[in-house]
């Protein structure tokens, strides 16, 4: 067992961080480890990361910092805000300038392109609505990080991620809610495999938000690092609509209703998702909501607010902690969304049925379903379809 963990994966009070700030290191010492092992940090030039390489580094670790470059940062069409444009890269070099620490940069523009922005593509496509996030963590963001500290000869990996490790029989680390909840992502990162989350820390875990602004300012970090990433980073000025016009091929369509009765028309099923009412160009008795796409007849239905609740999922690619227990669970079916009381979990075949106790509203295929249990995160999934009924 590694020492780091005991001390990381204990609550740190956000007033002791505070202190550190005002009193500088013999705050810190009492929490500081007895192992100065070497942790390679993903840093994208935000407030998040930087801070997060402060820490590690305040508590005697040998700190690397690590930009991933996902894109040719060349290119025009990339958004201002972007964690992935040349501004940002040079911002994290200058953050680990000022903390005196080395920093690297690794390409994986060809893992994310295969893994990441083709995956986006052909899910809009089949009328989906993907969360890529989700899959850059588990496919390049996690596994790059284990590489080059494995190239470096660094046995952990950190990222500024909300999030929290805890320990739990048998010594096995699982994901868990961040002391923030509000920016709780631990939703984001339900995929990384196991054995890159052993060798993980996120020393902003246990922070508040406001307590990172703080310590960033505090340190002048604020005015040279970007304040957020924005959430879909390739996205050419965060324009989904023009971007998915780019790249798939669209074809115009029916717009029914329930019955099958026509409404309207589309220009192509990968401009709508489930949930939304606004753009539809239809004018009906009561407001009405996309309430599913049916990709093989190029069809989107409508239906009033009401009809778009349902109580089961169905989910694909699951990922679970061994025999992930069937009580007490609360889901997510989207990083907003609300935790959900879960009735049961049923594994069949290759799939999830998930049964919610009460109603919820449009579920979306596409988007993550995670389960957690105390705060807990114990597995999850990529939904397929929602309904009322097992055979839906």
């Amino acid at each position: 067992m590694v020492r780091w963990r005991k001390s990381l994966l204990h609550p740190i009070q956000p007033e002791v961080w505070q202190d550190a700030i005002r009193h500088s290191p013999p705050v810190l010492s009492q929490y500081r480890t007895m192992s100065l092992d070497g942790v390679a940090v993903g840093m994208s030039g935000g407030v998040d990361s930087s801070t997060a390489a402060w820490a590690l580094n305040e508590q005697g670790y040998r700190v690397v910092g690590v930009t991933l470059r996902f894109f040719c940062y060349e290119r025009s069409y990339l958004p201002k805000r972007s964690c992935c444009s040349e501004t940002s890269l040079r911002r994290a070099k200058e953050v680990c300038e000022r903390l005196g620490i080395d920093h690297h940069t690794l390409n994986v523009e060809l893992d994310f392109r295969r893994y990441v922005i083709r995956n986006f593509i052909e899910e809009y496509r089949k009328g989906r609505t993907p969360n890529p996030c989700v899959i850059c963590n588990e496919k390049v963001k996690f596994p790059a990080l284990g590489r080059i500290a494995d190239w470096l000869g660094l046995e952990h990996i950190a990222t500024g991620h909300y999030v929290r490790l805890v320990e739990r029989p048998a010594r096995r680390i699982f994901l868990a809610t961040a002391f923030d909840r509000a920016k709780d992502q631990s939703y984001f990162l339900y995929r990384v495999p196991v054995k890159l989350l052993a060798r993980t820390v996120f020393p902003i875990g246990e922070m508040e938000k406001g307590v990172v602004s703080r310590i960033s300012k505090e340190l002048g970090f604020s005015e040279r690092v970007q304040q957020e990433s924005q959430d879909v980073c390739f996205l050419p000025g965060g324009d989904l609509h023009a971007f998915l016009s780019a790249h798939v091929k669209n074809r115009r369509g029916e717009v029914v209703d329930q019955e099958g009765h026509i409404l309207g028309y589309h220009k192509g099923i990968s401009f709508y998702t489930i949930g939304q009412r606004r753009g539809l160009g239809i004018v009906g008795k009561v407001p009405l909501y996309v309430k599913s796409i049916d990709a093989r007849r190029n069809r989107v239905v409508l239906s009033p607010e009401s009809e778009l609740y349902s109580t089961v999922a169905w989910c694909r690619g699951i990922k679970l902690r061994g025999h992930a227990p069937h009580h007490s669970l609360l889901a997510k079916v989207r990083y907003r969304h609300r935790p959900a009381e879960v009735k049961s979990i049923e594994r069949r075949d290759n799939r999830l049925l998930v049964r919610f106790k009460d109603q919820q509203r449009a579920i979306t295929p596409g988007q993550s379903l995670v389960l957690y249990r105390g705060g807990v995160v114990v597995g999850g999934g990529i939904i397929e379809k929602a309904g009322n009924g097992e055979g839906e």
